[in-house]
Order: structure tokens, then C-alpha cells, then sequence
């Protein structure tokens, strides 16, 4: 192994001290290593961890959760589908604006839910104007007849 010197602020030492203190990590050292492994798995495809028994290291430092199928992933914000009902309703009736502010208000800039929210907004917004779009229609041409 390499040894690197890396200074982090006092406040971030004193977080780790206090994991290591808990029990969930052997040491510093530890710690480090298996956040740079951890980070460097996350960003880099064919990256393969080489901490020692990295994996139950994470799954003991950062257990999944277990998920059911069809339940929201978290609490955050309002339920995900009474969320599509009201935004349907106030697209139905024309008041894109509002719907709008209602997902700019409830949920992040970049939040899963606030993404499919505004697309399906969109498809409202586009079938209205296609709706409102005058249809032009083949007229036929008359003949020059007497």
C-alpha cells in the first residue's frame, strides 16, 4: 500500500473518531479506505473494491432496506399517485399553472416523482393543443365549370 497524507477539517475527524469509538469501524484507517473504495465503485463501472471484506463491511455500515413492491421508496413529500391524481385533475381542467406550482411546492428540482409529474403534464399540456389546434380540413377544388 501507498501511503497518502490528506487533511480534512476537525469536524469530519471528530465524525469518524465517533464511528470508530461505535463500533463500526475498526479504525480510521478503515474508514478511509472503505469510503474511497466505496466512492470509487459508484463512479467508475469496472471498478472492483479492494478493502478487506469490503462487502460486509458495507452491508453491516450501510444496510439496504428492504423494499416491497409497489410501496413508496420514502416519506418525503406527498403520496406519489394522489400526487398524479391531483396534477391529472388541475391538467384536465386547463390549470397547467397550477399544477406546476403544486409540484414545484411539494416535491425537489430533481426529484424522481417531480420528473414523471412533469411529463405527465407535458402529454396533457401537448394533447390540449393539439385538441385546440385548428384542424385544417381538404377542401375540394372547385372546377372551372359554366
Amino acid at each position: 500500500m501507498v501511503k497518502s497524507t490528506v487533511r480534512f477539517p476537525e469536524s469530519v475527524v471528530g465524525e469518524i473518531e465517533s464511528l470508530v469509538e461505535d463500533g463500526r469501524f475498526e479504525s480510521k484507517s478503515e474508514f478511509y479506505r472503505f469510503s474511497t473504495d466505496y466512492v470509487l465503485n459508484q463512479v467508475l463501472d469496472d471498478y472492483e473494491p479492494e478493502t478487506i471484506d469490503y462487502r460486509e463491511i458495507k452491508a453491516e455500515v450501510m444496510p439496504e432496506r428492504e423494499q416491497t413492491l409497489g410501496a413508496e421508496r420514502d416519506n418525503e413529500g406527498p403520496p406519489f399517485l394522489e400526487s398524479v391524481s391531483f396534477v391529472r385533475k388541475l391538467a384536465l381542467r386547463g390549470k397547467f399553472n397550477d399544477a406546476e406550482d403544486f409540484i414545484d411546492h411539494q416535491y425537489a428540482a430533481g426529484d424522481r416523482h417531480a420528473i414523471l409529474l412533469e411529463e405527465i403534464l407535458r402529454l396533457y399540456r401537448s394533447d390540449r393543443r393539439r385538441r385546440a389546434a385548428p384542424v385544417e380540413r381538404e377542401r375540394p377544388e372547385l372546377d372551372d365549370r359554366p
